[in-house]
């Protein structure tokens, strides 16, 4: 086995377990540069984590501080509450900037570590030393719209309590404990969101590999099936497509296009939990020629992924 495919089996392994919330270090085949895999899912886990407590607290204190400033004359309304919490409390909310800041410190070191890995499996001729700039960009990119969606559903969810409450007739103390409760707060969102985001970067540090590696011509996808989910049969029928390094896989029936597997260009339906990966499909004779040819052809691939 290619040292190559033995890395593909350790990552499709990770995947799996990852995505089944297994213990992600057990029985994963041992590959020199995917430990760090899971420590970036868990290190990303804590700061996300840390983030969603500090919201959660930033709404609460909200809360008790509109009720202390009232309590010389009466207690807030419900009504009051949610146009201070949409007119001031949103708007103030710095989730996004501190969210963006951790995402592409992670995003930037997680696709790093993984090109590199992989990149060397291919041919250790060529070796890994910077991220093209489209990846640059993409990381940015990707690290804002991410922390955007996840304030967006956090704002919607308090706004919905409030709403609610004021249909219900609940007292503020009743208020104070639902968005204690909600979901979006909890450890199980990090965990979440860690997974799917180290995840994506372990797909873009395969793009960004066998855009880099000369004798990479095609990326193939590959469906890995799971005992506890059941598989798309979309997933399935692309199973074996090859395209160009650059070029777009189109998901039969949804039609979406995407560079590779958990592409956040793809909708939900087609992203999330996804277990497919992407392997290389080499040239031998690339592979064959001497360190500074492949070097000359590195760089030209280079200058087209600005």
């Amino acid at each position: 086995m290619r040292k190559i495919d033995r890395l593909l089996v350790s990552l499709n392994t990770w995947i799996q377990k990852a995505e089944e919330d297994d213990d992600i270090t057990k029985d994963v085949p041992d590959f020199p540069g995917l430990d760090k895999v899971a420590g970036y899912v868990e290190d990303y886990e804590k700061k996300v984590a840390k983030l969603l407590r500090e919201q959660k607290k930033y709404f609460l204190s909200g809360l008790k501080g509109t009720v202390k400033k009232k309590e010389a004359e009466e207690e807030p309304t419900i009504e009051e509450l949610l146009i201070y919490y949409t007119n001031s409390l949103f708007a103030a909310d710095q989730f996004v900037e501190q969210f963006g800041e951790e995402t592409t410190a992670i995003l930037t070191s997680t696709i790093s570590d993984l090109t590199a890995v992989m990149m060397e499996a291919i041919d250790k001729d060529v070796v890994f030393n910077i991220l093209s700039e489209r990846t640059i960009k993409w990381i940015e990119s990707w690290a804002a719209d991410l922390a955007e969606l996840m304030k967006l559903h956090t704002h919607e969810a308090v706004e919905q309590v409030l709403k609610d409450g004021i249909a219900n007739g609940e007292s503020i103390a009743e208020i104070e404990l639902k968005l204690k409760d909600l979901p979006q707060f909890n450890r199980k969102r990090a965990r979440r969101t860690a997974q799917t985001e180290i995840l994506a970067a372990c797909s873009r540090s395969q793009w960004e590999a066998y855009n880099q590696s000369p004798a990479v011509v095609k990326k193939k996808w590959r469906h890995s099936g799971s005992r506890k989910n059941n598989p798309r049969p979309n997933h399935v029928l692309l199973d074996g497509t090859e395209v160009g390094t650059d070029d777009e896989f189109e998901i039969p029936v949804s039609l979406e296009k995407c560079q590779y597997p958990r592409d956040p260009a793809l909708s939900g339906k087609e992203r999330i939990n996804c277990k497919c990966v992407l392997s290389p499909v080499v040239d031998e004779e690339i592979l064959g020629l001497s360190q500074e040819e492949k070097e000359q052809l590195r760089q030209e691939a280079l200058e087209n992924m600005k």
